[in-house]
């Protein structure tokens, strides 16, 4: 029975035959773990470049704002350009380029030489330093109007005409245009632009705590703003932070993403989930469509955890005597009573 058909003149065992299959399966299940083992190392391999092309990235970008706050324009400029080259919608960098560019192109405050006697000595060329003063004073007007983009245009050409001149107190100025231009901007929704504006007021000195604080809230609401569409359930987590706060269009966003996250739950069965986020939405903002779902979701919810009631036993308060012979107790005596119960226990009942 465990032989097979004769091959080659010789007969071989069916066992022969299921160990070879085994082998080739074997050998088929080692090729294939490798070949996915090989992709996966491709693939981590792949997102370490990313992260790693990102880093350089970053530190050319940090590189060229310093380049920049010190009046190395050209050097700014090439690394402005190589961040466009690897990533052209590298944030930030095409605006310093352009900054860069208008550096480079300023024109100088250096009296052009005039023709004088071969006899006499030609004075070497100094800058005017009461027209940079007045650059300073400038600068001290525009803070004073609010005037950021103003104050730091005067400010970006003095530094590019003489860094040294009274650079103390131009950082100040520069850091006090920089941060309040980009506490303005958040103010007003524009909050990449005024975390931009933040981060380079940050290279000067130290951002305030204030400062620090809106920044960060712009930068939670930009990472909240990444699951709105995506992942309502996350969305609606993060919106409600943003919400509570009463900041930008965050209880507007909060609602709508809560609403969405209340009709997955809906779908997926969860009506109590669903009438919890109904509420809330309903509650943040009102929705002409809203209340029939919404009611739908509660009435659903309360009928699936309703309380079933349970019905009263029913007792048989009749006295059996404990004997059938002899005198009938007393009332000092306690009589033994066995009450019937449709599906309890039996218990004494003390009269």
């Amino acid at each position: 029975m465990n032989e097979t058909k004769p091959v080659n003149g010789r007969t071989r065992p069916r066992w022969f035959f299921w160990l070879a299959g085994l082998a080739v399966f074997g050998t088929m299940v080692v090729l294939v773990g490798g070949l996915t083992g090989y992709a996966s190392g491709l693939e981590r391999r792949a997102a370490r470049e990313v992260l790693e092309a990102g880093d350089s990235l970053r530190d050319q970008f940090d590189r060229g704002v310093q380049d920049l706050l010190d009046g190395r324009y050209e050097n700014a400029e090439q690394r402005f350009e190589y961040i466009l080259s690897v990533d052209p919608d590298y944030p930030g960098a095409l605006e310093l380029l352009e900054d860069a560019r208008r550096g480079l192109n300023q024109p100088t405050l250096t009296p052009s030489p005039t023709a004088v006697p071969t006899q006499e000595v030609t004075p070497s060329a100094t800058l005017d330093l009461s027209s940079l003063d007045g650059l300073v004073e400038g600068a001290q007007a525009a803070i004073g109007q609010g005037n950021w983009d103003a104050a730091i245009e005067i400010l970006v050409t003095l530094i590019g005409e003489s860094p040294a001149h009274r650079r103390a107190e131009v950082n100040q100025l520069l850091y006090t245009a920089l941060r309040n231009r980009g506490l303005d901007k958040i103010f007003r929704g524009e909050r990449e632009q005024g975390m931009y504006d933040l981060a380079l007021a940050e290279r000067i000195t130290a951002l305030d705590g204030q400062a620090q604080s809106w920044r960060s809230s712009a930068a939670f609401y930009s990472f909240a703003n990444s699951y709105f569409g995506l992942d309502w359930g996350l969305s609606t987590q993060y919106f409600s932070q943003i919400c509570a706060a009463g900041i930008w269009d965050g209880c507007f966003k909060y609602a709508r993403s809560a609403w969405e996250y209340a009709d997955l739950l809906f779908k997926d069965l969860d009506s109590c989930g669903a009438a919890i986020q109904y509420d809330a939405s309903l509650r943040t903002a009102d929705r002409e469509d809203g209340p029939p779902t919404a009611t739908q979701a509660f009435t659903i919810c309360m009928t699936a955890t309703a309380v079933t009631p349970t019905p009263s036993p029913t007792i048989d308060l009749s006295v059996t005597p404990t004997g059938t012979e002899g005198p009938s107790p007393t009332p000092s005596e306690t009589p033994a009573i066995t009450p019937t119960f449709t599906e309890t226990p039996t218990v004494e009942v003390t009269p």
